[in-house]
């Protein structure tokens, strides 16, 4: 008899988790993985739930549209934490593609658009059960120069405070929750935001985050 979190020895197909907010959609994501031979264990409209079950269940996959509580990149860093952390193919809207080189920087398997074509979901998602990394054509040139490395990234690149903001920014925490958390103002927050953008060079909090991973100061 398996124990909790694990699978029958009989239940050996590839299994799947899929949460975005309208039905239709996860319908149409179904069907493509159900084509593939995967087994959708769970749908559902949440990000929160799709981590607590993701937790449970323990897929192979986790395909991640637009989650009615959760940002989507939100939604992806806290399943990169779960261990084993799944596959991921994460579905962006347009007019997010600065989320890309984000989602890629925490190890999302693929990255497709959220109103792109069939053939395009199925290749990511193909790749993606193979364990390669793909991002669709019409996304890769928002990867372009965005996480460009930083040779010996030193150690003391951000202050203890800043690294501080820095993981309550990898929280989801607004500005406000952060100078709550610290016990500072909401003005010593911005400033330090301010700094820490300009040391990973970054336009905006998924920028920064995206860059933070890429360089080792998230984990």
């Amino acid at each position: 008899m398996a124990g909790p979190g694990e699978r029958p020895e009989a239940c050996l197909e590839e299994r799947a988790v899929v949460v975005d907010e309208l039905a239709l959609l996860r319908l149409g994501v179904m069907s493509l993985l159900h084509a593939q031979g995967v087994d959708v264990v769970a749908e559902t409209h949440s990000g929160r739930e799709a981590v607590s079950v993701t937790t449970l269940e323990r897929p192979d996959l986790v395909v991640v549209g637009r989650p009615a509580d959760l940002p989507v990149a939100d939604t992806v860093l806290r399943l990169s934490r779960l261990r084993p952390a799944p596959n991921v193919v994460a579905l962006v809207a347009p007019g997010s593609e600065q989320d890309v080189a984000y989602l890629v920087a925490l190890g999302t398997r693929g990255v497709a658009l959220r109103v792109g074509s069939a053939e395009d979901l199925a290749d990511v998602i193909g790749s993606a059960r193979k364990g390669a990394q793909h991002v669709v054509g019409a996304l890769q040139s928002s990867l372009a120069g965005s996480l460009r490395p930083r040779t010996g990234a030193p150690d003391d690149l951000l202050s203890a405070r800043e690294r501080e903001v820095l993981a309550c920014l990898a929280q989801g925490r607004s500005n406000r929750e952060i100078a709550a958390t610290l016990s500072v103002t909401l003005a010593t927050v911005k400033s330090h935001l301010v700094r820490i953008y300009a040391k990973l060079e970054a336009g905006n909090r998924n920028e920064a985050l995206g860059r933070a991973v890429a360089l080792g100061l998230l984990t």
